[in-house]
């Protein structure tokens, strides 16, 4: 049985709330992280994760602040994991460039995705030879 996640009537695949909602909120919490407590630049840190300096200023100086990125932080060893991989960011234990990746490979492996899904209320749509169910 091939099991396919789809996007049906609203319902969303994992991997289109991962990279849309996501991936941004790690991005821009790992950006604060660098430049407030590692004491990177705020330019150091924006190239670092690939996003721009405004928005790495707007994090830093708390004029942004994602309600996404509220929502994925309450998720403790979501936090933990982030809080880690900031620390070896600036160690250069890790790179930035696999970090989509990366953090993709850790929620699924620990099981953290669905956590993530229940707490954004968003339902998974799986197909099933051909047949929808949640």
């Amino acid at each position: 049985v091939i099991i396919k996640l789809l996007v049906v009537k609203g319902m969303r695949s994992y991997c289109e709330v991962y990279v849309k909602s996501v991936l941004p909120a790690i991005r821009l919490y790992l950006a604060e992280r660098l430049v407030r407590d590692y004491g990177l630049t705020q330019l150091e840190a924006s190239r670092m994760l690939g996003i721009s300096q405004p928005l790495v200023n707007y994090v830093v100086n708390k004029r942004r602040r994602p309600k996404m990125l509220e929502k994925l932080i309450t998720i403790p060893r979501l936090k933990e994991a982030l809080d880690k991989k900031a620390r070896e960011l600036t160690t250069g234990e890790a790179n930035a460039s696999n970090l989509a990746c990366d953090f993709c490979f850790l929620l699924r492996e620990e099981n953290i995705a669905d956590q993530i899904i229940k707490t954004l209320n968003y339902e998974i749509c799986k197909c099933v030879n051909g047949k929808h169910s949640l």
